[in-house]
């Protein structure tokens, strides 16, 4: 802020040591707020008038300073206020859209309405002075132009002033009509056009086009001609042509015919309408005061009523209504010739099994244009729909078409099921973002449009996720503009979805070819999109987007095989000495500082600028099975770095390595599972999970035992009080569902445990934290060492249902179990832990921990998980790995109380000496 101030000003803020003292002081001395400075910006508003240098842009944002300028003063000014300025400031040339304006509803004119007609109405004013400007000027009779002096020479031949019978015409024979006196460039019957129509009928047809009653005739002063949209109301009707200009649509009105029209007033006073102009694409009807005038009668506008007086007759035409227009009563009569046709026709199209005009028009037959009421759900199809004549954005990054694809199975390795998809109108240049639900759509796209600040619309389909509140809150907090298709019409956002066909052909490809699984699909399309970018397109005449959005060509020349082995270099303080210098990982994709890649085992996302590609072999194995999802990259932001991947100088990969490292190959051994798999397969068949349903197929006596089992499990629910029942109070939360888990253990004893899908619970709703620690092994290690060297007496236990024990911090409700339903609609509002919550271990390490701080127990600063009590020289050490307990301690009495106060506490195994 200093560094836009001037010295002086500077000089007075030497005494502030703060922002908002200085921003204090600026404002008090500068801020002019007083009822003078009202007045002065209120008059300028007033008296401000547009010049004819002067853009209309450009004047309405001269308007819009203004009246920033008053609500800095702390006055609230209104749209309506606004509107009225801005008209009040327009020259003569802009009156008839004023009028247009001014005779809209009032719930139909709002600011944007105004500053969109204007901006047309300029573009017509311009295009009128070009056609103006480049129009032939008429010539004159002679062809010598005569000084001044010579003006009065009389011609000797046609005895007329201004030139001499050497020049003159009358014997002159026009080459295009025959005729003497004139020649070809100035025959009238050659440069005769259509009659036109003036500026004016543009007015009159401009405030009745889109809202107002069809059926009305609306009186217009500044119409030059009657017109009429009905086609039945005509007595007599000759065709014609020519064309009508709508201020409101900016485009022209084609004229179908001129006739008459009878009708009268509701008064009973018969009116006759002659020279009619019949334009059926005008919603609305007019009559010219000027044909009127013309007809030798005068109209008085007077108490808001139009008052026609003639020789012998005087009467009311119409009356002022609130929307502001003269709208008369006079309804005109049907033609009898129009019906007596229309009857015929209708009649031919029913005898015809309801044939169409074209069909009736061959055979010699009436047509009518009437509606049938039986052909529309009898024949009606969907419109078609054609690439029309729609305007191509002429700059990038204005219009944006996007998509949402999706739910794709299987979903990725980071757990997106969902592809959304930006793509330029005028470049084709495509970016991705990968998301896990719908609902996060607005999240993504506040993002893409906080970097993409030049977006001005977003054409899209017509899907809940695009037209929800959210979405539409971030567009408009933006200024962008969001454009929906019609429902199930997709082939109206073709650009987006032919985007996706592309894309998710290059990711089947690259994933067969690179033999990768297909949860790789992620990294697939993120590739493909910065692929397709650096494509040639046809249809933007086989350029590609990457050269038109940033008017460079792409470099190609570090693009490597998606899927290739890649030799990473290590890092030199990740690495001993002698250790290998690079690691063999998998090529994914681009970043903006480098190549990403992958390791095979276990899955962690990197990105590095030191790597060698070997692209004549593709890796044939699987990915492992076993990945560690805590240490992989999230990748779901990639899409929001700039599309310039490879404009960065990447080593360059056909140059040798200095430093050698050890050939990596692979053992050409065939490799055969060990013998003993066949005996585990056999084994873990036998201790296969059953379900719910599949017990119910099982002998008598094995559902029994199941029963028992499920009967223990809720025994040991309600000893726990682990939940009660409740009507769901809040409609909006869904309780989460719950299953039977059943399994046979080695001794033979059924085991049925009661889980909750935790899946379907929601962050910051259902569940804050999740983290729970267990002890490390190296710290086990060195407790069973001090256990040997100390001779410490020793016990292992278990605590049953642990997680159970632990106290819920959310409320979490579920579905009563399967078998125990009372089908009362209630649910179980939980008040200790359940299995299969994501919160369950945490709870439960929270309660065993106070349990242990209870009893005088210390944590290790070391190692969480290991507990230390001392007394009169007497140490007991107890261990925890989820719910198992190593009990050591160097009294034997001691550690048996301690035992009676973890099993007064906590329902327990019998302790049994570590072995």
């Amino acid at each position: 802020m200093l560094s836009f101030l001037s010295d002086k000003v500077l000089l007075s803020l030497s005494d502030e040591n703060t922002c908002a003292s200085i921003f204090q002081k600026l404002k008090s001395t500068y801020l002019r707020d007083g009822a003078v400075n009202q007045i002065l910006i209120r008059k300028r508003l007033a008296m401000l008038k547009k010049k004819k240098e002067v853009s209309m842009q450009e004047h309405l944002n001269e308007v819009n300073g203004l009246v920033n300028q008053l609500k800095s003063c702390g006055v609230k000014i209104s749209d309506m206020d606004i509107i009225v300025y801005i008209l009040m400031s327009l020259p003569p040339e802009y009156d008839s859209t004023k009028s247009a304006i001014e005779n809209q509803p009032s719930e139909h004119v709002s600011l944007q309405f105004v500053v969109s007609r204007l901006l047309d109405a300029e573009a017509l004013l311009k295009d009128r002075r070009v056609s103006e400007t480049k129009a032939p000027r008429s010539e004159l009779s002679n062809d010598v132009a005569f000084p001044t002096n010579q003006q009065t020479v009389v011609c000797f031949r046609c005895n007329k002033k201004g030139h001499i019978a050497r020049f003159c015409d009358k014997t002159v024979v026009c080459h295009h009509c025959g005729k003497l006196g004139h020649k070809k460039r100035n025959c009238r019957l050659l440069t005769r056009k259509k009659p036109p129509f003036k500026e004016e009928e543009a007015a009159a047809v401009s405030f009745v086009v889109g809202e107002g009653e069809v059926k009305k005739f609306i009186v217009d002063s500044g119409a030059t001609s009657h017109m009429c949209s009905q086609r039945e109301w005509f007595e007599e009707l000759k065709p014609s042509s020519g064309t009508v200009s709508c201020a409101a649509k900016a485009s022209l009105l084609e004229v179908a015919g001129t006739g008459v029209i009878r009708g009268r007033l509701k008064n009973g006073q018969e009116i006759v309408l002659t020279n009619v102009l019949f334009i059926p694409e005008l919603n609305g009807n007019l009559i010219s005061v000027k044909q009127i005038q013309k007809a030798r009668y005068s109209v008085l506008f007077k108490d808001n009523k139009a008052i026609v007086k003639g020789k012998n007759k005087t009467f009311v035409l119409c009356e002022l209504n609130s929307k502001g227009q003269y709208v008369s009563d006079f309804f005109p009569t049907v033609s009898n010739t129009f019906v007596a046709e229309t009857e015929e026709a209708e009649l031919w199209h029913r005898r015809l099994g309801h044939s169409g005009n074209y069909a009736l028009r061959k055979l010699g037959l009436p047509t009518s244009d009437s509606f049938c009421e039986n052909c529309v759900p009898a024949k009606q199809s969907a419109e078609p729909i054609g690439k029309g004549n729609r305007r191509r954005e002429s700059a990038p990054m204005r219009i944006i078409h996007s998509d949402l694809c999706g739910p794709v199975e299987p979903a990725t390795l980071s757990g997106e099921r969902y592809v959304l998809t930006f793509v330029d109108d005028y470049s084709r240049f495509c970016e991705v973002r990968l998301i896990k639900k719908k609902s996060d759509i607005a999240v993504e796209f506040n993002k893409f449009l906080k970097v993409n600040d030049t977006v001005k619309r977003i054409r899209c389909d017509n899907a809940k996720e695009y037209v929800s509140g959210e979405l539409q809150k971030v567009a408009r907090n933006a200024g962008v503009e969001i454009d929906p298709c019609p429902p199930y019409t997709p082939q109206l956002n073709g650009v987006a979805e032919r985007m996706n066909r592309t894309l998710f052909d290059k990711v089947r490809a690259m994933l067969y070819d690179s033999k990768l699984p297909k949860s790789c699909w992620g990294y697939a399309i993120q590739t493909a999109a910065v692929l397709h970018n650096r494509i040639p397109c046809t249809s933007i005449n086989d350029c590609t987007p990457y050269e038109l959005k940033y008017s460079t060509k792409p470099d190609l020349s570090k693009i490597r095989i998606f899927g290739c082995d890649a030799y990473v270099k290590v890092a030199d303080a990740q690495r001993r000495k002698l250790d290998p210098k690079s690691k063999k990982m998998i090529f994914i994709g681009y970043s903006s500082m480098g190549y990403r890649v992958m390791d095979p085992v276990t899955r962690r996302v990197t990105v590095s600028r030191n790597v060698r590609f070997v692209e004549k072999k593709i890796i044939s194995d699987k990915l492992s099975a076993t990945p560690n999802i805590e240490n992989q990259e999230d990748i779901s932001d990639l899409g929001e770095e700039n599309e310039k991947e490879m404009d960065i100088k990447l080593e360059e990969t056909g140059k040798a390595i200095d430093d050698k490292y050890p050939e990596f190959r692979r053992s050409q051994r065939e490799r055969k599972p060990p013998v003993r798999y066949p005996f585990n397969e056999a084994l873990s068949a036998t201790n296969e999970e059953l379900t719910f349903d599949e017990i119910k197929f099982l002998p008598d006596e094995e559902q029994s035992n199941w029963k028992s089992a499920m009967d223990e499990e809720m025994l040991s629910m309600e000893k726990n009080k682990v939940w009660d029942l409740v009507e769901l109070p809040e409609k909006e939360k869904q309780p989460i569902t719950c299953k039977w888990i059943f399994k046979r253990e080695r001794d033979g004893k059924y085991k049925a445990r009661l889980v909750a899908r935790g899946f379907m619970q929601k962050e910051g709703v259902d569940y804050t934290e999740t983290f729970s620690p267990v002890i490390s092994i190296p710290s086990l290690r060195l407790v069973l060492v001090l256990i040997l060297q100390e001779n410490l007496h020793s016990y292992v236990m278990d605590v049953k249902t642990a997680f159970l024990n632990g106290d819920l911090d959310e409320v979490v409700y579920t579905s009563q179990p399967q078998g125990y339903d009372d089908e009362t609609r209630k649910v179980c509002k939980l008040n200790k832990n359940l299995y299969g919550l994501k919160q369950a271990p945490r709870q439960w390490f929270h309660k065993f921990q106070q349990f242990m701080n209870k009893v005088k127990f210390k944590q290790s600063t070391s190692d969480p998980c290991i507990f230390i009590r001392k007394e009169k020289g007497r140490k007991i050490i107890i261990c925890l790995y989820v719910d198992d307990l190593l009990i050591a301690g160097s009294d034997p009495d001691e550690v048996k109380t301690v035992i009676n106060l973890l099993q007064n506490e906590f329902e327990m195994s019998k302790s049994a000496p570590a072995t």
